[in-house]
């Protein structure tokens, strides 16, 4: 029997709140599951704003800041965030923590590291539930702390994330590539990280993380995907998942002009630049990238990559599309129209 496959959306939050909220509507009425909101200080409208709007806008869509960090907010004032909008979206809200990429390097300063991850985590989880927590020798509590605790989803890359995402969250969004052969390597260190605090893979939501992007020819698709996949898969600590595909990318050396892009070549403000950028990658090598490390093609290809993903036990995704100031209209009008249609045919909708 056919496990249904859950899919959510990220929402970039990069365009004017009234065309943002348009968005979710419609991603609401596309049959999508969720909408992740990107959650990077300088380059998207506040992010718990944008949820409480958009819990204002929706009736069934599940919501989350996909992802927020623990050094851009305190602790306190992120657990006080997330209590509102449960309130405004009840049984719909989860929240996902991550490192804080983007909004670290937009302030010049590194990412979070996994101690403050685990500490992090820790202390939200406490604050959610209704417990007191120490800070520097005062005692604090979320008051009007209320109703199931939130689920805490710790977005995770690399083996000793994922393992700790394992031991200490309620679930885990893995960005590590779309291949039946790093969901095998992956799920071994989720394991060994969860049997950490006595529990086994059934008891976390398992959430795949995949960069997506939809075109009417599989060329196009692929080029649209360049910066993406040569961030991902070149310049990334993604990479090192390629083993277990079988693959063995060249290296190669990144031009300055690369490293020039702003904020990142992966949140490129100007695409068809970033896209330039890339030409020092063969197209080859980007077409082995696209299929084990994201979602890219038509939309008949993207739906037989899921069910194929599918039978590998895959029964959630969150999809990413690739551009940061562009919002995912083309791949939520594709999935509605084309992907859906043929998973639903498949069992899996």
């Amino acid at each position: 029997m056919n496990t249904r496959v859950a899919v959510s959306l990220r929402i970039p939050g990069t365009s004017p709140m009234p065309e943002l909220m348009k968005l979710i509507q419609d991603v609401e009425a596309a049959g999508f599951d969720g909408a992740g909101l990107l959650d990077s200080q300088l380059l998207c409208r506040d992010t718990f704003v944008t949820l409480g709007q958009a819990a204002a806008h929706t009736s069934r869509l599940a919501l989350f800041p996909a992802v927020t960090n623990p050094f851009s907010r305190h602790v306190s004032v992120l657990a006080s965030a997330i209590q509102t909008v449960a309130e405004l979206a009840p049984g719909r809200t989860r929240v996902v923590m991550g490192t804080g990429y983007t909004s670290a390097s937009t302030i010049g300063r590194k990412p979070a590291t996994l101690a403050e991850m685990r500490e992090c985590i820790t202390a939200l989880r406490k604050l959610l539930a209704g417990e007191a927590v120490d800070f520097h020798g005062t005692p604090g509590r979320l008051t009007f702390a209320s109703g199931p605790p939130v689920s805490i989803v710790m977005a995770a890359s690399g083996p000793k994330a994922i393992e700790l995402a394992g031991e200490v969250a309620d679930g885990v969004m893995l960005l590590v590539g779309f291949h039946r052969g790093i969901v095998d390597a992956v799920l071994t260190h989720l394991e060994k990280g969860a049997r950490r605090s006595g529990r086994r893979l059934e008891d976390l939501e398992i959430v795949w993380a995949v960069r997506t992007g939809t075109a009417a020819s599989m060329a196009e698709a692929r080029r649209l995907a360049r910066p993406t996949l040569v961030h991902q898969g070149i310049m990334r600590v993604h990479s090192r998942w390629l083993e277990y595909t079988g693959l063995r990318i060249p290296h190669f050396d990144v031009p300055q002009a690369v490293h020039d892009i702003y904020p990142d070549l992966s949140h490129a403000l100007d695409w068809e630049q970033a896209i330039a950028a890339t030409s020092f990658v063969p197209d080859e090598v980007i077409a082995q990238l696209a299929d084990a490390l994201g979602l890219v093609g038509t939309p008949e290809h993207c739906a037989r990559r899921i069910i194929d993903l599918a039978g590998a036990g895959v029964s959630s995704l969150y999809l990413m599309g690739f551009q940061t100031f562009v919002g995912p209209e083309q791949e939520m009008r594709n999935f509605r129209d084309e992907v859906f249609p043929r998973l639903k045919a498949a069992g899996y909708r």
